[in-house]
């Protein structure tokens, strides 16, 4: 029998110690989650010898694998990755969930893959796993498509017990581009095609002697950039641009930009996903073409020196 996606699952949880795997394996990273790409290496030499064209022998040098799961946006429990946990404010309806200040150290994950074969089942577990990157992605007519990269350094041999009943999310609420809202230095932004914006850690995973898996990991520079598209309606961003001056470094909508997605309700019902960014640098400006009787749009690629993250939903603990 041919096995598809329906005899399926992927969860994650965080680790509390890295590279042992999570007691709390409770999350999915967003709904119509996929693994899009999933590699794993065992960094193979080949050894020669004098005197023959032919390998003598082969030695394994460190474990490595990655994998890519794209999802559209409904829960922001994977900011926690970039951000560490975040501080909620109980006090009201809906919960605010605050992430804020990119925290030094890693927050790794623990990640499960189940697959029914049937006879042997297979349940496959990454453990120490870090985000590399997390890309949100919005256009006209389109989901808010999202995907993770992610490394990790340490996997033993796969199980057979299925998880009989894996999570499913919580918040559940599919963010499309409708739900979604680009504000540019105090102005929302019109007629806008399509947007996205890139958090990447540059992280890597730490090896030491007498393992061949990762014992820890570190980050580097953590870099926010993004691009968008929009009608071109005055000269104000291609100003910006020119005199290369950047937006002051101060979480103000006023002073930076806002990427909100919404699902417009209040109280309990609003599930908000809003990131506000500070320290605003244009990077490049392009005119996508003046032909005749065709709309101008105009297309910026920005770079933020920090984000704030700020969810709303009627979770009164983050997960």
């Amino acid at each position: 029998m041919v096995q598809t996606g329906a005899h399926s699952y992927v969860k994650y949880g965080w680790e509390t110690t890295f590279g042992t795997k999570s007691s709390s394996l409770d999350k999915v990273f967003g709904l119509q989650q996929r693994i899009s790409n999933w590699s794993t290496n065992n960094s193979r030499k080949v050894l020669g010898t004098l005197n023959k064209v032919e390998p003598q022998n082969y030695a394994y040098g460190q474990q490595n694998g990655s994998l890519t799961v794209d999802f559209v946006l409904s829960n922001p429990w994977i900011f926690r990755a970039l951000y560490g946990a975040p501080s909620t404010n109980s006090s009201g309806s809906p919960e605010v969930h605050t992430y804020q200040n990119a925290d030094k150290d890693i927050s790794p994950f623990s990640v499960e893959v189940g697959v029914e074969l049937g006879a042997t089942d297979q349940v496959r577990s990454p453990l120490g796993c870090i985000l590399n990157s997390l890309s949100i992605r919005a256009g006209i007519d389109d989901l808010v498509n999202c995907s993770a990269n992610v490394s990790y350094g340490k996997e033993s041999d796969a199980g057979t017990s299925l998880d009989s009943s894996p999570p499913t999310d919580d918040v559940n609420f599919p963010y499309t581009f409708a739900h979604g809202k680009l504000t540019w230095g105090g102005t929302e932004v019109a007629e806008i095609q399509s947007c996205d914006i890139t958090f990447t850690q540059n992280a890597n995973l730490l090896y030491t002697l007498n393992s061949h898996q990762a014992t820890g990991a570190y980050r580097q520079l953590f870099e926010i950039t993004g691009n968008f598209q929009a009608s071109m309606l005055d000269s104000t961003k291609f100003a910006q641009l020119l005199d290369q001056i950047e937006k002051p470094n101060t979480e103000v909508v006023s002073s930076g930009m806002e990427l909100e997605f919404t699902n417009g309700g209040s109280g309990a019902d609003e599930k908000t996903i809003t990131i506000t960014g500070s320290g605003l640098s244009i990077g490049d400006y392009s005119v996508t073409g003046i032909e005749p009787v065709n709309p101008i749009f105009e297309e910026i690629t920005w770079q933020i020196k920090s984000a704030v993250v700020v969810a709303k939903n009627n979770y009164s603990t983050a997960k």
